[in-house]
């Protein structure tokens, strides 16, 4: 009996959905074209949501560094280093 090699990504695809590997691997199920473009629009989707949350990041360390700017600034106000 020839026994198959399996593949790291087959496996992978295995533990992360059983029913999907036993669907291609053994059934020889296709992926519909409108199953491929959903997939398409929601992974452009995340992306944009991926870029809007880095974008809140860095507005956050911006906000940040001028609260302690601020502070900073106030501290040597308030001893009189400021003359």
């Amino acid at each position: 009996m020839k026994q198959k090699l399996i593949r790291a990504t087959e496996l992978a695809e295995f533990v992360y959905c059983s029913k999907a590997w036993h669907l291609k691997y053994l059934d020889g199920a296709e992926v519909s074209p409108v199953a491929r473009e959903l997939q398409a629009e929601a992974n452009a989707w995340h992306i944009e949501q991926g870029r809007s949350l880095a974008r809140g990041d860095s507005y956050r360390w911006a906000a940040f560094a001028a609260l302690m700017l601020a502070i900073i600034l106030i501290v040597f106000c308030w001893l009189g280093w400021a003359k």
